[in-house]
């Protein structure tokens, strides 16, 4: 017998390679991507850019400037992990945060590196907002799993 709640809930897998139909090599994630709120920060790199600085990525979500990456909804979400990549600064470290209205219920500093993507499982449950941050580094995110309730 599920949980409930579960039973409407659906676990997705935002890998940003649907936006290889776009025609663009580079900009802001669409609004409400996947469903969700992105930060003016998270814009997506297709194969162009992405396989050149992380290797066997098609697409990915990049931190704009360095900039920390926030996503959010207005309902509660788990986030169950991410792949990230370093770019130019190999080892670097990726704070990543989740949130539930204002109080801050998860922290871990994920190490990121340089020319291949690293799959970081979380059990990050019931947030309405994760943050991402790199310290003003570059990273590249190549897929992230939530699960939407």
């Amino acid at each position: 017998m599920a949980a409930p709640g579960v039973e409407n809930s659906r676990e997705i897998v935002i890998t940003f390679e649907d936006l290889l139909a776009q025609g663009q090599a580079m900009g802001p994630l669409p609004k409400c991507y996947a469903g969700l709120t992105w930060s003016d920060s998270a814009w997506f790199m297709t194969k162009e850019f992405a396989s050149s600085v992380c290797p066997k990525v098609r697409c990915g979500l990049l931190n704009a400037h360095g900039r920390d990456i926030t996503i959010e909804d207005k309902h509660l979400f788990d986030l169950k992990g991410l792949s990230l990549c370093a770019l130019w600064r190999d080892k670097t470290q990726v704070l990543v945060e989740g949130w539930e209205k204002q109080v801050r219920k998860y922290a871990e500093t994920l190490t990121a590196k340089q020319d291949s993507a690293t799959l970081f499982t979380l059990d990050y449950r019931a947030v309405d907002r994760v943050q991402l941050k790199a310290g003003g580094a570059h990273i590249v995110i190549s897929a992230i799993t939530v699960l939407i309730k």
